[in-house]
């Protein structure tokens, strides 16, 4: 790792030359995004002193893991102090027994999956990126990919945390078994919060068994027999572990949609429920991959978002999956780019590239279908995008009161904004 002895003081008073970077080796780091500085502190104690230094030269701090989310959603996109928690990857408890295991924030959800694999074990998560992420910056993302119907979303699965507030504090909140005290569920609040109220630094989570077998029923048609299909499968007996739509050009099919159900758990569960849901569709899927195929199909999905320039979300009711998909495609073909739904959840995303350095008409059809979905009583966000048009059509929608009341939280943890992650 290259390092320099030029950091802005005075967090090198509190960090060896070898765990800061500047300059361009920070933005080489940051993978394009701005960074004036990275740190990389080897301890609770030196995120502390990071922490606590910062707040009193007035510097702000950004927390990251390895860096590969910071600029989604315009969070962090202005340069500052990264404070990368990729150093910290110590697995401190794991029980196979209990399916619990707590581990430092920077270990990677590549290493944590070979740790516990050999022992049938996994943590099933798959948001957007994740094949690349951290532990540390799943929880403090939030995010979540399609299995979260079988599996529940990220913060469901969260035991406990350690992190360090923006005013110096070490918190420890949870535990690191399934039943806890009740009380304020601080570990949801801290979880998807950005890092915008504490450094996460150690957490507890579930896992789950492997299951023994995985696969993917494909079901290949128009737009309107696919949503129809999806929309069954989601409201069906069968327990599917992720309903998704995607364009049929990305498969090499000769027809306008392919809705993906995937099916885990026993063989003779996965068979039967294979059987019940073409029952209830009335057809047989186009394909079926099953087991290493299947997992590799999905480990593509997660990556789907990989290189876009701009990503849209637009999320809204269930039952209302084919209007939002129609809303989705307007901004799509502006874009030349592609479509992809997540059924169950309702959230149907947009990729594409920039076009031109004039994003005045993409910022348009952006714009006029946010309206479009915040009248079915949705939202449109925006996960990538260049600066000039995020700034024209601006990341979120109107969110008045959620900004009070987020601002009242934040002084409670963050009182002198040390820590810069916000929603624009």
């Amino acid at each position: 790792m290259r390092s320099t002895t030029l950091a802005a003081p005075p967090l090198d008073r509190v960090l060896p030359a070898d765990q800061i970077l500047t300059g361009a080796a920070a933005q080489e780091w940051a993978k394009g995004v701005a960074a004036d500085v990275v740190v990389f502190p080897q301890s609770v104690a030196e995120v502390q002193a990071v922490v606590r230094t910062a707040r009193e030269s007035g510097t702000r701090l950004v927390p990251a893991g390895r860096g590969n989310w910071r600029a989604a959603g315009g969070w962090a996109c202005a340069a500052g102090v990264v404070v990368s928690m990729s150093r910290l990857d110590v697995v401190h408890h794991y029980e196979p027994a209990d399916l619990t295991l707590t581990a430092d924030a920077g270990i990677g959800l590549d290493r944590l999956a070979k740790i516990v694999g050999p022992n049938g074990q996994w943590l099933p998560v798959d948001a957007p990126g994740s094949h690349d992420g951290t532990l540390g910056a799943a929880v403090a993302c939030g995010m979540s990919g399609p299995l979260r119907s079988r599996y529940g979303a990220t913060r469901d699965n969260v035991l406990g945390i350690e992190v360090v507030t923006g005013d110096g504090r070490v918190l420890h909140i949870g535990g690191r078994v399934v039943k806890n005290v009740a009380g304020y569920d601080l570990v949801r609040l801290f979880t998807g919060s950005r890092g915008s109220l504490g450094i996460v630094t150690r957490v507890s989570v579930r896992l789950f068994p492997r299951p023994d077998a995985d696969a993917t029923l494909l079901f290949a048609g128009n737009t309107s027999e696919v949503v129809a299909a999806a929309r069954c499968a989601c409201t069906s007996e069968v327990p599917a572990a992720a309903v998704e739509l995607l364009e049929g050009k990305e498969l090499g099919v000769d027809r306008a949609m392919v809705a993906s159900v995937r099916l885990q758990g026993g063989r003779d569960e996965v068979e039967e429920s294979r059987r019940r849901l073409v029952a209830a569709l009335g057809a047989e899927p186009w394909a079926t991959w099953r087991n290493g195929e299947s997992r590799r199909f999905h480990a593509a999905r997660v990556a789907w978002e990989d290189g876009a320039r701009i990503v849209a979300r637009l999320a809204a009711l269930p039952a209302l999956l084919g209007p939002t998909l129609d809303a989705a495609r307007a901004i799509a073909d502006d874009l030349r780019g592609t479509v992809t739904a997540d059924a169950v959840q309702g959230l149907v995303r947009v990729k594409g590239a920039a076009g031109s350095t004039d994003h005045g008409a993409v910022a348009e059809s952006l714009s006029r279908t946010r309206s479009v979905i915040e009248e079915l009583g949705g939202t449109l966000t925006l996960g990538q995008a260049p600066t000039p048009l995020a700034a024209q059509v601006g990341w979120t929608g109107a969110m008045t009161h959620e900004a009070v009341l987020t601002k009242r939280i934040k002084a409670l943890f963050d009182p002198d904004s040390v820590l810069a992650p916000r929603c624009p």
